[in-house]
C-alpha cells in the first residue's frame, strides 16, 4: 500500500508570507531612519543652541563696548564743562588779569587727513624770484619790500640721453721725447659704446621700474636716439653679469643672521632659439636642427624665491618648485667628510609641504604666518558668520596689540614682555575657543578648515610669543614678491635661465637698496663704476660693493 501524497502548497500563503517579510524589513528600515533623523535633529538643536549662545555673547560684548564708549564720552563732556566753569570763575575774579570783554586766543585750525602736504626738505629746489616792476595802481617804480610770499609745487625734469665726449691730449715731452697720454676713463666692457650711467639706468628701469625693453627703446626714440633692442639687451645683461658677485656676497651676508623670511612665486622661462656656433670642431650630431639652430627647449615654469630680513632682500631662481631648492640656498659649504654645512636659525615661511624638510633635522625653527589664517576666516565668513567673525576678532586682537607695541617703539625684551602680557592671554582664549567649537561644523566647512589650520600649526603661528624677532606674519615676503608679479605682468617671461638669474641679481640689489633707504639708481651707478677692473678699483672685494657698503661710504663722505 503506497503512502498518500503530501498536500500541495497553497500559492496564496506563499505570497502572504513574502509580503509579510517585506513589510517587516520596511518597518525595520523606517525605525532605523527615524533613529538617525532623531540623532541629526538633536545635533542640529545643539548647534543652534551653541550659535545662539555665541550670538548672545557677541551682542553682550557689543553692548558693553557701546556703554563703555558712552561713559567715556560722558566723562569727557563733564570734564570739559568743569574746566569751562573754572575758567569762567577765574575770569570773574580777575585771576587771569584779562578784561571780561577780551576774547580767547584763536586756536589754529586742525587740518584733516587730506590736503596738500609739504614737500620734503631733501628734494632739490630751483628757486624763481619774482619782483614787481611797478605799482599796479599808479605805475610808480619806488617799491618798499614788506615780505616774501613763498609757494612750492612739484616739478619734473625729464631724464634724457646725451653723448659723453672724451678728448685726450697726446703730448710729447720736450726733455726726453716721451709721448704721454691720459688713461681712458673706466668703461663697462671693451670697446663699449655706452657709459656706466646708461647701463645703470637700463638695469634700474627693467628691474626697479619693471619696464620692458620695448618701452625703454620707444622713449629713447622719442628723444631722437635710435638704439636697437638687441643692443639695449646686451647692455643690461652685461651690467647684471658684472653685479652677480655682489648679489652672491649679499646672500652670504644674509645667512649670517639668525632670522630669515622666505616665500616663492612662479615665473615662466622661455628659451630663445640660438644659432649653433661650436667653439672647437664641428657640431655634434643631435646638437642642432636642420636649420643650424640649437635644439629647441620647451618653456618651463620656474620659481623665484625671496629670502630676507629688514636689511636684506635676496632673490633666488630655481628651475622647479621642489623643496630641496630652499635647502640649497641655505647651504654654506661642505665639511671635510662631504656633509653639507647648512644655515641654522628661525625661518618664517608659509605652511606648505615643500618646506617640511627644513625642520626635520631640528637645526631650524619654524615660524608661521597669521595673515593666512586671518584670510581663511575672512574669505569664508559667509559659510559660518558667527564662528568666522569670532575667529577674526581674536586674530585682529593680535594685530591691534602688536600695532600698539610698534607705536611705542618696543623692541627686544620689552616687546616680548608686551606680547606675553597683552597677546598671550588672547591666544590662550583663541585656542580654547577653537577646541570648543571645532566639532560644531562639518569637516568640509571652510571655517572648520581655518580652525584646523591653527590646530595643525599652532606652535609655528604663536612663535612670536616666545621670540621678539619673529613677526606675526610673512607679509614682508609677499610684498617683496610683488616685484616679480609686476615683471611677470609686463614682460610675461624671462628669456632663458640666464635671464632669470640676471633678474634675481638686479632685484636683490635694488630691493636691498630700498630697504636701506638708498636711491637704487645711484647705488647701481656707484657699484658698476667700481666693480669693473681698473687701477683705481683694484683690491675691492664684492663685500665692499654691497648696498650697505655704499650707505657707509655716503655716511663717511657726509662727515
Amino acid at each position: 500500500m503506497t503512502a498518500p501524497d503530501p498536500p500541495a502548497e497553497n500559492p496564496l500563503l506563499a505570497v502572504i508570507a513574502s509580503l509579510t517579510a517585506q513589510l517587516a524589513a520596511q518597518h525595520q528600515q523606517a525605525a532605523t531612519d527615524r533613529e538617525a533623523a532623531r540623532r541629526q535633529i538633536e545635533r542640529l538643536v545643539k548647534m543652534v543652541e551653541g550659535l545662539t549662545a555665541q550670538l548672545d555673547e557677541l551682542l553682550a560684548e557689543h553692548d558693553a563696548a557701546r556703554r563703555a564708549k558712552l561713559a567715556e564720552l560722558r566723562s569727557e563732556a563733564e570734564a570739559a564743562l568743569a574746566a569751562q566753569a573754572a575758567d569762567a570763575e577765574g575770569t570773574d575774579d580777575g585771576v587771569e588779569g584779562t578784561s571780561p570783554t577780551s576774547s580767547p586766543p584763536e586756536q589754529p585750525r586742525k587740518r584733516g587727513g587730506g590736503g596738500r602736504g609739504q614737500i620734503p626738505a631733501h628734494i632739490p629746489r630751483n628757486t624763481t624770484k619774482l619782483h614787481p616792476g611797478c605799482c599796479s595802481k599808479c605805475g610808480g617804480d619806488k617799491l618798499d619790500l614788506e615780505k616774501v610770499l613763498c609757494s612750492e609745487e612739484w616739478d619734473y625734469v625729464r631724464a634724457h640721453l646725451r653723448a659723453r665726449r672724451t678728448e685726450r691730449s697726446l703730448c710729447t715731452c720736450r726733455d726726453c721725447g716721451n709721448r704721454v697720454i691720459p688713461d681712458q676713463p673706466p668703461m663697462p666692457f671693451d670697446r663699449a659704446s655706452c657709459t656706466f650711467a646708461v647701463i645703470a639706468w637700463l638695469c634700474f628701469a627693467k628691474a626697479g621700474l619693471f619696464l620692458p625693453l620695448d618701452r625703454i627703446q620707444r622713449d629713447f626714440e622719442d628723444q631722437g636716439a635710435h638704439i636697437a633692442s638687441s643692443t639695449l639687451t646686451r647692455w643690461w645683461q652685461r651690467g647684471a653679469d658684472l653685479l652677480l658677485p655682489i648679489a652672491a656676497s649679499l646672500r652670504m651676508s644674509l645667512l649670517a643672521d639668525t632670522h630669515i623670511r622666505t616665500d616663492g612665486t612662479g615665473l615662466l622661462v622661455v628659451f630663445p632659439r640660438l644659432k649653433s656656433q661650436p667653439v672647437n670642431g664641428e657640431a655634434r650630431p643631435g646638437e642642432t636642427d636642420a636649420k643650424g639652430y640649437l635644439v629647441a627647449k620647451a618653456p618651463i615654469n620656474g620659481q623665484i624665491l625671496i629670502f630676507g630680513n629688514d636689511e636684506h632682500a635676496v632673490y633666488w631662481y630655481t628651475a622647479t618648485k621642489h623643496g630641496h631648492h630652499v635647502m640649497d640656498f641655505l647651504t654654506l659649504g661642505e665639511r671635510a667628510d662631504g656633509t653639507p654645512i647648512r644655515w641654522k636659525g628661525t625661518i618664517t615661511a608659509d605652511a606648505v609641504s615643500s618646506h617640511d624638510r627644513l625642520f626635520t633635522d631640528g637645526d631650524r625653527t619654524e615660524a608661521g604666518c597669521n595673515a593666512h589664517g586671518l584670510r581663511k576666516f575672512r574669505d569664508d565668513e559667509d559659510k559660518a558668520p558667527l564662528l568666522a567673525s569670532r575667529g577674526l576678532a581674536f586674530i585682529r586682537r593680535f594685530y591691534a596689540e602688536e600695532d600698539r607695541a610698534k607705536i611705542d617703539g618696543l623692541t627686544g625684551a620689552a616687546l616680548l614682555a608686551w606680547r606675553q602680557k597683552h597677546i598671550a592671554p588672547v591666544a590662550e582664549d583663541f585656542r580654547a575657543w577653537i577646541d570648543c567649537h571645532l566639532t560644531d561644523l562639518l569637516p568640509s566647512n571652510p571655517v572648520r578648515k581655518a580652525m584646523q589650520y591653527y590646530i595643525n600649526h599652532w606652535d609655528a603661528l604663536t612663535r612670536f610669543l616666545t621670540d621678539p624677532l619673529v613677526e606675526l606674519d610673512n607679509n614682508w615676503s609677499e610684498r617683496a614678491l610683488r616685484s616679480v608679479n609686476l615683471i611677470r605682468n609686463n614682460s610675461l617671461y624671462a628669456g632663458g635661465e640666464e635671464g632669470a638669474v640676471r633678474l634675481c641679481t638686479l632685484l636683490s640689489l635694488i630691493g636691498t637698496a630700498r630697504l636701506l633707504g638708498l636711491n637704487p639708481y645711484d647705488y647701481l651707478l656707484w657699484a658698476l663704476s667700481k666693480v669693473v677692473p681698473h687701477r683705481d678699483n683694484r683690491g675691492l672685494a664684492a663685500s665692499e660693493l654691497t648696498p650697505a657698503a655704499y650707505q657707509a661710504a655716503q655716511e663717511r663722505d657726509a662727515l
